[in-house]
């Protein structure tokens, strides 16, 4: 299994909370990941819209996995996200990218799009890089 088959395997099995809410990863390379979030009737704020938590719970888990390609562990330091329109549709498409990665620190752009292209939401992570390799992720 390689490095990027052992994080899939441990997105869809360990990744206890984004399996719950339906996220899943879609396309993992070093220094990049995308996700999507199957959105369902328990993803919907009381406005009907998508919740925000599932935004940003869909942003830090793929952007997250991104910074795991470097083959350590990470955790999320710090976020922000911006929600520029109403999150609709049955998926919301996250991208995250690299803004700077240093030996423990590491910075991550986001970008969330709806099914019909529409940018929903934008943001940034900050991760704590650890001195801690990934572990192998078997059955």
């Amino acid at each position: 299994m390689d490095s990027y088959s052992n994080l899939f395997h441990r997105a869809e099995r360990y990744n206890y909370f984004a399996v719950y809410n339906n996220i899943h990863l879609v396309k993992i390379e070093k220094d990049y990941a995308e996700g999507v979030l199957e959105v369902s009737q328990n993803s919907y704020n009381p406005l009907g819209i998508v919740h925000g938590g599932a935004l940003a719970t869909l942003a830090d888990s793929v952007a997250g996995t991104a910074v795991s390609t470097r083959g350590r562990m990470c955790v999320t330091l710090n976020c922000a996200i911006n929600y520029l329109a109403p999150a609709t549709g049955s998926r919301i498409k996250c991208v995250a990218t690299p803004q700077r990665v240093g030996r423990t620190i590491a910075v991550y752009d986001v970008n969330l799009t709806d099914d019909q292209g529409q940018k929903v939401a934008s943001g940034s992570f900050t991760f704590y890089i650890k001195d801690v390799p990934i572990p192998k992720y078997e059955d």
